[in-house]
């Protein structure tokens, strides 16, 4: 029997029309060249129909690719919005990865144009010349001025406001919804275990992503709200927060190229932010610019949601303290991003992360890939499956998910009674030791638990006698120095004896990944080599 209700595609069409007919009193704030600026999500949807309609005029036909080399922007928001919407494919390229990478990125996935912001232009002068063996053919740069470049011959390059001056503004009526089954969007994985792979997401998966992120046990995105991504938004879509503000009707604060605290504090004050998204170390180097400030923070800001690495205990306990609730999410690349999200411990590291959201289904696996029980004291790694999960990288002959479409995570981890996951590691971070296992991430809690250290991170090391060992390598506050006693005495108090490192190192920062995480595959690499100056005993 069918049903007798109406058909239609789920997309970013969807998502414009709306904005189009109802965005005049939503706020969007971006922090500008000159200062803070205010619009409304009405002006930025009509400007981004109007680059739909310009790149149509241009000749683009439904699936050819769009390039954007962008900050956290209003230019980079309106391309999230009006270049899916027209049936074209968004490319957020990743500004921190190398230039050879990012060329064979725009050559592969066939880009036939470029957005680039002009405060970019400098980062942007390395990559330019590498653009002659692509198709692409434009460059629109957003901003007040348009920046020399030297280009290979054949592409012409524009200002974006004038390219998108000559079009036409459509009536709502006349943007047709794209087919959902469409790619809108194309996002690489931040190349930790190997070279960098591409995820082309559905018109449906956004939508359903997005609509996830407005649910009340979520992060329950409403009209009420102002959201500030200090995401950027080549980070799986800026973890489909663009999406969701402009689904809601929620606000939208656009901090540019800078994620610095005394940035970010302000755009929360000016623009009374309710809900602010970020990895831990952005919350944890903003509460310590308020401490030596003396500052207090916009009674507005009610929940903060972080993910990418483990929350510590002590920043979301400290984010209480001020009355803010911290929502702690899990995902990937491979699944549109927040995907398990729940409320985080304030006394506990490692507890509960979350449910996983309607529609993605997750389960453990054993060694014999047989599937764990719920409720189980053993842990397995991670599969999850759903319409907002990958079946297979684009461009690649052999399936991410298996027949049944469950596809491996490489987390560890257990799910209990209720549905709720809980993370114990990452497989290529546990340390087998003595055929036990070590979780690097709850050692690293109980390091950083120590008020002198900024950040931690464990890897193995290979040892004779116990095939491996930890190793940590860690960065501490320079106004104190290194009190290794302390730092033995407070392990053996706090975890087993067995887990605790003989071996250790201190460097001023910890290395970081494209997409901000801390990069253990760098750490491993430099321990091998002999790059990591080593402490004996702890």
């Amino acid at each position: 029997m069918k049903s007798t209700m109406q058909m239609g595609d789920l997309g970013v069409a969807r998502i414009l029309r709306r904005a189009l007919r109802s965005g005049a009193g939503t706020q969007v704030v971006r922090n500008a060249e000159h200062g803070v600026e205010f619009d409304n999500l009405q002006n930025c949807a009509r400007r981004a129909a109007r680059l739909g309609r310009a790149l149509q005029a241009r000749g683009l036909q439904v699936g050819d690719r769009v390039a954007t080399f962008c900050a956290t922007t209003g230019g980079h928001f309106e391309a999230c919005l009006g270049v899916p919407a027209f049936g074209f494919v968004l490319h957020p390229l990743n500004i921190r990865m190398s230039d050879s990478d990012l060329a064979d990125m725009v050559v592969e996935n066939e880009d036939k144009a470029l957005i680039l912001d002009a405060g970019l232009a400098e980062r942007f002068k390395t990559l330019a010349p590498l653009l002659a063996e692509t198709r692409v053919r434009l460059i629109l740069v957003a901003g007040a001025t348009k920046p020399k470049l030297e280009l290979p011959s054949g592409i012409e390059v524009m200002r974006y406001a004038d390219f998108i001056a000559g079009a036409a503004l459509p009536d709502p009526a006349d943007i047709p919804d794209i087919q959902e089954h469409l790619a809108a969007t194309i996002c690489h994985t931040g190349g930790t275990t190997g070279r960098p792979k591409a995820v082309a997401y559905s018109h449906r998966s956004l939508w359903l992503q997005a609509l996830n992120l407005c649910l009340a046990d979520t992060l329950a995105i409403g009209r009420s709200d102002t959201v500030l991504p200090a995401v950027p938004f080549y980070h799986v879509n800026g973890w489909g927060l663009p999406y969701a503000c402009a689904m809601a009707g929620a606000g939208i604060v656009l901090p540019g190229g800078s994620f610095r605290s005394d940035v970010l504090v302000e755009l929360i004050e000016k623009a009374g932010v309710t809900i602010a998204a970020g990895v831990p170390t952005i919350w944890t180097d903003l509460l310590a610019h308020m401490s030596e400030a003396e500052l207090a923070l916009a009674p507005s800001l009610s929940r903060i949601a972080t993910g990418g690495a483990a929350v510590p205990a002590r920043l979301s306990k400290a984010l209480a303290e001020r009355g803010i609730e911290t929502f702690q999410a899990w995902g990937m690349t491979e699944t549109s991003s927040m995907s398990v999200i729940g409320v985080a411990q304030e006394t506990a590291a490692h507890g509960p992360l979350g449910h996983p959201v309607p529609g993605l289904e997750i389960r453990t696996v054993g060694e014999t890939g047989a599937a764990l029980p719920m409720g189980g004291a053993e842990a397995g790694e991670v599969q999850v499956r759903g319409p907002t999960v990958i079946a297979r990288y684009l461009g690649a002959s052999e399936a991410a998910a298996n027949a049944s479409g469950w596809v491996a995570t490489g987390d560890i981890g257990t799910i209990d009674h209720n549905g709720a996951l809980t993370l114990t590691d990452r497989l290529k971070d546990a340390i087998k030791s003595g055929g036990e296992w070590i979780p690097a991430g709850p050692l690293e809690d109980a390091i950083c638990a120590l008020g002198w250290v900024r950040e931690a991170a464990v890897i193995a090391r290979p040892d004779p006698r116990f095939q491996e060992r930890p190793f940590a390598v860690i960065a501490i506050d320079p106004a104190h120095s290194m009190d290794a006693a302390e730092l033995g005495n407070h392990l053996r108090n706090t975890v087993p004896g067995w887990w605790v490192p003989d071996q250790w190192c201190v460097v001023d920062a910890l290395p970081r990944t494209t997409l901000g995480k801390p990069d253990k595959r760098q750490l491993r690499d430099m321990l091998a080599k002999g790059q990591l100056p080593i402490t004996h005993g702890t």
